[in-house]
């Protein structure tokens, strides 16, 4: 298994190899790729008469004829301009252009060499040759010894002889002869006697001997005063070296001499030469880079003679091609040559061991010195050492230009040397724990920082919490804490190394990071395709992704290098670059140098031959391109209207990557700044931090602060026992804050550990957030829909009337939040339906969203004050976002490292975040997010993070000190300070006192899941608001869409229609929040149109779609009668008990398109029509006397009011998209909805006036004050007398009962018997059914009344009777007097006695009891008989710990006593069944519900949070 195993792993890599060798090749700028693609050589290689490319192709196709004026390398296959020839700067590759150049000796006479050389007459036949073309030593008589074939005796002093015979040729450079050897003047015979050499090639690092004898006994090492050539095997005297001739076979002695001449004017070669003005356009190039002829006049130029060879030349004087020769027997290679082991070639010394291979058979390559001696710099690609003073010199050395790169100047306060002397930094840069020489010697040789007793040293000098030791999670970077452990450790993991013992994770098993000592982990892994995401890039090999940023930004990422294939980018030149036709750039120097540098050779042409003229008008400089002269920029300029050239603002838009901080733009250029606090990098674009950064995280239930340098590892004590999702710290305090999902408490500890409390108690929250500059800290009050609250850092939070709300509207499901105090800002985040990012003022002012696009679920929020952009996490979208503070410039940053991000926190020019599926915390640069690194890998989920450094909550004013706030002040946009108020607290009108409302009108808006309190003094002191005034939302527990609602001022009880669960609810307003007092009315498959409460008695009328009839409730709920039967759709109901009168809408009755308003008595008597020509009328409302009724028209936009009677009518025009409207005091106010929606009113002069402008969706209003439900009626005192519903009328009042009861005695009431025994009749009093259909879950009367169930009961009434008067002091809402039982009727008489019920105890104890009891009736009115360990008027309140242990016990002793243990055992056991059922539905499950519902089998739309987390907060 193994074998096949290994077997398939062997043929996986052969395909993917493969597969990388058949990625097209990408070649760098300036280079050119082979035809057989594989490799890529330099343009300057091409055609140099040397082959590079393995197939040759670089050789391919050259010119082989010049033209006049030109010069022809001996290899045939380059022209050089003549003038070029003999310059002592090589052209050609062979430096053929440079040989036989000799100088013209004083009293020259003889011309020779093809005129290259003049020699005085005393050279003439004096027997030696000093012409290599042997014309000096021709034509002379004969004085010496008789020379045979041209051969010269040589005097016996100045020779080698070995024979009597003397060499037959008289070649300088090899001489052979068969028996004996007779060498000449200047050269030395082999050792093995065959052949002769010059002196000069004895010991020059070459062999020329056949027997290598000329370069044995060489000197190895140099004396003082000498220099030792590059190869190695000569010294000449250190004078020698850069005096413009080479001593050294491979010219070492001469590279990289250039000196500033006298009369320095013209810089050129990247200012590494200096030439005067003599030398600028005398027709020869000087500089290499030729600009000291550019710009010149074309006339100024002379013409050089051309020199062509001598075709008489004696053939043995004729020299070999120095670029490559190649003979069947041997090889003679000409100066600074080398050949190659196969000896078809030879390559320049220059190229032997430069990292690229030239030979052939590469042997140029081979045997390269791999270290470098002391005082040498070895070149990136391992084969070349170079003096360490040529390293940043401007001039590459090193063919990979390695030598070259890095090169940072040195800094301000330049103090320490290092990385041999390329770099110098200040003091403050030296032993601060961060590593800035690329030899590390800035931070060695320092003062090791000592470990506290709680702590162990590694032996990488990192210090780690003790606990840590042998804990089975290396935290080391060394792993010295796993290292010597007595037993292997106990893992709370599955896995663990085999042989290291190391705990691991699944998801730590390949998952390319080793996580085992040995590896282990990462063996044998199978890689298999992915399937990337939607801002990801798939790589050809389809096993690895990579964000969709990285695609063609210029460095491979893919493993394969595809994402930077086929890129097929259009590239735009700078001014001071040629653009190729192939996209590629060139410096203008390279541009009509008759050699084609473009790989398609469009930088030369027919008219480069043009000239720029002396009148050309070019800001800078012109030069010529093969299309004609041009205009041309210095670098940093571009190029404006062909002429003029401006300057580039690098720093414009703030590219990313120009600097880290802030940019300033010069002239040509630019610097970089950095903040306060900072240190600009040697670079001149990075800024780095002083001190010690520490990483704060929480993992699971613990703290860790991790050392973001020094890589010190601690864990901080925390008291909770599950997860904590949201930690910050302050500071000037130095205390850090923290919320977990065990305790509803924000809790702090001191840094130190010495000191910890708690701040706030009684709150769930999902995040908290430090103000350090206003003081404060901010929390997500996750209960009811979301708020954002407020409360002082050191404030004493007594109950929830301390809290200051700063939003409580339009949330949905806020999930994570950020400040930005500086700005006096405030972001947030929400996961709901529509998922977005949205910030305000830290006072709740200027709301606006600032992201809603590219979003799924952002997570954690983080601030970046340097950067000023906002990031988030995305736990579907596994990514990192940002965006402006604004929302704008919206960047995703989606890896493969990104699977589960939970938070993110910014600092300087990283990220952080977590990862809670890969148990890990990382980090990135924040903008490319590349350098990433793991920072910490524990088996626990980690959640939040926070970096702590006292630069990112700097010391500054604060502008809340310069105010005096009676209770809190917060910051506001700016920042500047605003006082703020309580729960239950006016602001007044100094602004500075918070006071209770003087004036108690207030108006109640509704909106779909929230009801906003608004006191209505605060309108006048504000006009024209962008948010909500002083207000308080109430959230609406359970309720799905609210309708309407109606409201009672004495007992503060909310009556709430909600359409989505087609019920009438009752919530009771305790403190800052409403809470559930069960259901008045539940309807099935039906909704409820139109509701009004009657505030005297509590009776409720109202109408539906599938009941459309006018229709009161009792408060119980228990009895309902139908009042009027013929209407067609009731949409408004309006009431006035004082005085009796009912108005309601009637959408059936229409006559031109006009709707009737219709008035009655509340008994539903006297109806008559009081206007006939409404369009749409909604939000009916009476006056205070009752005189007069008010609507609104939405559909013409018209508020109208008309008498009682149907006179007097009179409107108030609104304008487009009125929503609702009420009245207060007789002054009307009103909604309009358009773009955003606006609240007005009327003023006392009658004028419009806008209050304020939201984007909240209001619903209805409801104006109340003390005056609104003041008075009373026949129906006050006890119901009236009325045993059921007590009706008022002007001037009286009437008895009614509900439908399935009639009448007698006209207050009492008994059960109708118009239906047969064993049925009841639907509420139309038509149809009878079975009490078996009731409350069956279908609806099966034509008015769907059977499934109102919420009292409606299939079962006989049990009552007992009770003493008629009522106690002393007791208010009764039942009736006055008795209804007198018939015979045979199980209806007892009723008076102010207690009536227990049997009801169902589902029904009832989930809909008014909270699931948390049992209803009892007494009083004509239901109450709950709360389970143990609950209390409130609906069981809503949940009792400590401490105090159920004696409820239940008196709870048992008092059922002991009254003899009813079965009973309560049913009760208990009921209970479990209930706490069991299903809880109300909620949209999304909140972090803070992950306790209740760890366990809880149901999914919700976050289980992508869930199924993450609650396997360890649960």
């Amino acid at each position: 298994m193994a074998f096949c195993l290994l077997v398939c792993i062997a043929i996986l890599h052969f395909i993917v190899l493969s597969a990388v060798a058949q990625t097209p090749l990408k070649c760098n700028l300036g280079t050119k790729a082979c035809k057989d693609g594989s490799e890529c050589i330099l343009y300057q290689h091409v055609c140099d008469g040397e082959n590079d490319c393995k197939d040759g192709s670089d050789e391919e196709d050259c010119t082989v004829t010049c033209n006049d004026g030109q010069f022809q390398c001996a290899h045939g296959k380059k022209c050089i301009d003549q003038r070029q020839v003999c310059d002592e700067v090589a052209q050609c590759q062979d430096r053929s252009d440079e040989m036989n150049c000799l100088k013209i000796i004083g009293g020259c006479v003889h011309h020779c060499d093809n005129k290259s050389s003049c020699l005085p007459d005393t050279f003439l036949c004096d027997g030696e040759k000093d012409c290599l073309d042997g014309s000096d030593e021709a034509n002379c008589e004969s004085n010496l010894p008789a020379r045979e074939n041209g051969e010269e005796e040589v005097d016996a002093d100045n020779s080698y002889e070995d024979a009597s015979t003397q060499p037959d040729s008289t070649s300088p450079a090899s001489v052979s002869a068969p028996a004996s050897l007779k060498c000449p003047l200047g050269t030395k015979p082999c050792q093995d006697k065959t052949e002769c050499v010059l002196h000069i090639h004895v010991c020059d690092g070459e062999a020329d001997c056949r027997d290598q004898s000329d370069e044995e006994d060489c000197a190895l090492e140099c004396g003082g005063g000498q220099f030792q050539c590059a190869h190695g095997k000569k010294c000449i005297d250190q004078r020698q070296v850069c005096d413009e001739v080479a001593q050294c076979q491979d010219r070492s002695d001469e590279i990289n001499c250039l000196k500033a001449m006298d009369g320095c004017v013209h810089h050129c070669d990247n200012k590494s030469s200096c030439l005067p003005d003599t030398f600028l356009c005398d027709g020869e190039k000087d500089c290499l880079d030729g600009s000291d002829e550019a710009n010149c006049d074309s006339d100024s130029t002379g013409e050089v003679e051309s020199h062509k060879a001598d075709d008489d030349n004696d053939g043995g004087n004729n020299i070999a091609s120095p670029a490559s020769t190649s003979a069947p027997v041997s090889l003679k290679c000409p100066l600074g040559t080398k050949q190659c082991q196969d000896k078809t070639e030879c390559v320049l010394h220059i190229h032997v061991c430069d990292g690229e291979a030239d030979c052939r058979d590469q042997s140029d390559e081979e045997d390269c010195a791999l270290e470098c001696d002391k005082g040498q710099f070895q070149c990136a690609h391992g084969k070349k050492c170079i003096d360490q003073r040529l390293v940043c010199d401007e001039v590459a050395q090193c063919q990979d230009r390695s030598d070259e790169m890095n090169c940072l100047k040195a800094m301000d306060g330049c103090v320490h040397h290092c990385d041999n002397r390329t770099r110098c930094f200040p003091e403050k840069f030296v032993c601060d724990g961060e590593k800035d020489c690329l030899d590390g010697t800035d931070e060695a040789n320092c003062a090791d920082e000592s470990c506290s007793s709680g702590e162990l040293r590694c032996t990488s000098g990192q210090c780690v919490s003790v606990s840590m030791r042998c804990d089975g999670h290396p935290d080391c970077r060394d792993r010295s804490d796993e290292e010597n452990c007595t037993k292997p450790p106990k893992c709370s993991t599955k896995l663990r190394c085999p042989h290291s013992q190391e705990c691991l994770l699944e998801e730590w098993v390949c998952d390319g990071e080793q996580d085992c000592k040995d590896g282990t982990d990462e063996k044998n892994c199978e890689e298999t395709q992915l399937t990337c995401g939607e801002f990801q890039w798939a790589c050809k090999s389809m096993v690895q992704c990579v964000p969709i940023r990285w695609r063609c930004d210029g460095t491979k990422d893919c493993a394969d290098g595809s994402d930077e294939a086929e890129c097929g980018l259009e590239y735009t030149c700078s001014s001071h670059q040629f653009q190729c036709g192939n996209n590629e750039c060139l410096d203008t120097a390279l541009i009509c140098d008759s050699v084609p540098n473009c790989a398609d050779g469009s930088d030369e042409g027919v008219e480069c031959q043009a000239k720029c003229p002396d009148s050309a008008q070019c800001a800078h400089y012109c030069y010529s391109t093969p299309q004609g002269t041009r205009c041309g920029c210095m670098p940093g300029y571009q190029l404006k209207d062909g002429v003029s050239c401006i300057d580039i603002d690098e720093c414009e838009g703030g590219i990313a990557g120009v600097c880290s901080h802030s940019c300033v733009n010069a002239q040509g250029s630019f610097r970089c700044r950095c903040n306060v606090g900072y240190l600009l990098e040697s670079d001149g674009r990075r800024c780095k931090i002083t001190g010690e950064p520490y990483l704060l995280a929480s993992v699971q239930s613990e703290l860790f602060l991790l050392g973001l340098k020094s890589s010190s590892l601690d864990v901080l004590v925390s008291s909770a026992k599950k997860a904590i999702l949201s930690v910050d710290y302050d500071w000037k305090d130095q205390r850090i804050f923290w919320a977990s999902l065990d305790s509803e408490s924000i809790r702090w500890s001191s840094l130190d550990q010495k000191n910890k409390g708690v701040l706030v108690k009684g709150v769930k929250s999902d995040c908290i957030a430090v103000d350090w500059i206003g003081r404060n800290l901010y929390w997500i009050d996750s209960v009811g829909g979301g708020r954002i609250i407020a409360v002082g850092l050191n404030a004493t939070i007594r109950n929830s009337l301390d809290y200051t709300v700063i939003l409580d509207e339009d949330f949905e499901q806020p999930r994570s939040l950020a400040l930005l105090p500086e700005k006096g800002l405030l972001f947030w985040s929400e996961i709901g339906n529509d998922a977005k990012i949205e910030r305000a003022g830290m006072d709740g002012s200027e709301r606006r969203v600032v992201v809603s696009d590219s979003l799924r679920w952002p997570g954690g929020l983080a601030v970046d004050t340097l950067g000023e952009r906002i990031y988030w996490t995305d736990e579907k979208l596994r990514c990192i976002g940002s965006a402006t503070l604004d929302g704008g410039d919206v960047n995703l940053l989606q890896m493969m490292e990104t699977t589960n991000p939970f938070s993110v926190t910014v600092f300087n020019d990283m990220i952080y975040w977590s990862d809670t599926k890969r148990r890990t915390i990382q980090g990135a640069h924040k903008i490319t997010g590349k350098n990433r690194k793991v920072l910490l890998k524990r088996p626990g989920q980690p959640f939040v993070l926070k970096v702590i450094h006292p630069l990112l909550q700097k010391s500054t004013d604060n502008p809340c000190q310069e105010l005096r706030c009676s209770h809190l002040c917060v910051l506001a946009p700016g920042p500047k300070g605003v006082c703020k108020c309580p729960s239950g607290l006016l602001l007044t009108g100094n602004g500075l006192q918070c006071s209770m409302e003087v004036n108690s009108d207030f108006l109640l808006v509704l909106s779909p899941t929230v009801v906003t309190q608004i006191y209505l003094q605060t309108m006048t002191n504000a006009v024209g608001l962008k948010s909500w005034p002083e207000h308080l939302a109430l959230p609406l527990p359970n309720v799905n869409e609210a309708a309407m609602l109606d409201y009672t001022l004495d007992d503060q009880t909310l009556y709430l229609a909600d359409s989505g669960q087609s019920s009438v609810g009752v919530f009771k307003l305790r403190g800052n929040g409403l809470v559930p007092g069960g259901q008045l009315l539940q309807l099935k498959g039906d909704t409820v149109t139109a509701l009004a409460l009657d505030w005297i008695t509590r009776s409720v009328y109202w109408s539906s779609s599938m009941q459309p009839r006018l229709q009161v409730t009792t408060p119980s709920g228990e009895h309902t009668a139908v009042l009027i039967q013929d209407v067609g759709s009731l949409e408004s109901i309006a009431l006035h008990p004082v005085s009796g009168r009912l108005c309601f809408t009637n959408m059936a009755k229409q006559h031109k398109g006009a709707q009737t308003l219709e008035c009655a008595h509340m008994d539903g008597a006297m109806r008559t029509v009081v206007w006939k020509d409404a369009v749409q009328p909604s939000s009916l409302t009476f006056s205070s006397q009752g005189d007069e009724v008010y609507w609104a028209d939405i559909d013409v936009g018209v508020i109208s009011s008309v008498r009682v009677d149907g006179s007097g009518y009179k409107e108030i025009k609104t304008g487009d998209g009125l929503v609702a409207f009420a009245l207060s005091n007789a002054r009307p106010l009103w909604v309009t909805n358009t773009d955003t929606t606006k609240f007005w009113y009327r003023d006392d002069d009658m004028s419009k006036k806008l209050w304020f402008e939201v984007r909240t969706q209001v619903i209805s209003l409801k104006a109340l004050s003390k005056s609104s439900q003041t008075g009373s009626n026949f129906c006050s005192d006890r119901n009236g007398g009325c045993s059921q519903l007590c009706l008022a009328v002007p001037g009286g009042r009437n008895c009614m009962c509900g439908h399935d009861h009639r009448t007698v005695n006209t207050i009492h009431c008994t059960p109708d018997s118009h239906c047969t025994a064993g049925s009841r009749p639907c509420l139309d009093m038509h149809v009878c059914l079975p009490l078996e259909k009731f409350c069956d879950g279908h609806p099966n009367c034509p008015d769907t009344s059977d499934e109102n169930c919420v009292h409606l009961k299939g079962e006989p009434e049990v009552r007992s009777e009770a003493p008629t008067q009522a106690p002393s002091g007791t208010v009764s809402a039942g009736p006055l007097s008795s209804t007198v039982s018939e015979p045979g009727s199980n209806t007892s008489i009723l008076d102010n006695t207690v009536l227990v019920r049997k009801l169902d105890a589902h029904q009832c104890g989930e809909s008014r009891c909270n699931g948390h009891g049992q209803c009892v009736e007494g009083d004509g009115a239901k109450s709950c008989v709360c389970s143990p360990g609950y209390s409130g008027d609906s069981c809503q309140d949940e009792l400590s710990t401490s105090m159920q242990g004696p409820l239940v016990y008196g709870a048992a002793g008092l059922c002991a006593a009254i003899v009813i243990i079965s009973v309560l055992a049913a009760v208990l056991q009921k209970r479990k069944v209930t706490n069991r059922g299903a809880s109300p539905l909620v949209k999304q499950t909140s972090m803070t519900d992950l306790e209740k519902h760890g366990d809880a089998s149901s999914k919700t739309s976050n289980t992508s949070f869930t199924e993450e987390v609650v396997s360890s907060v649960a």
